[in-house]
């Protein structure tokens, strides 16, 4: 739950970044959710943990 809360923060962080830097919202969309998809514990896919083994059966 901390890691999706950090995961969003710094998704904003970025997309205020983005905006300010390059003027364009759509560049700074793209970056925000290339971060949290990159941010989130699962890795993206939703499923395990980004530092934990696999388990498999």
């Amino acid at each position: 739950m901390i890691g999706i809360l950090i995961a969003v923060l710094l998704a904003a962080l970025v997309y205020l970044i983005l905006a300010a830097l390059t003027g364009s919202a759509i560049v700074a969309i793209v970056g925000a959710v290339l971060v949290l998809l990159a941010g989130i514990p699962s890795g993206g896919f939703g499923f395990g943990s980004r530092f934990g083994g696999r388990n498999t059966v």
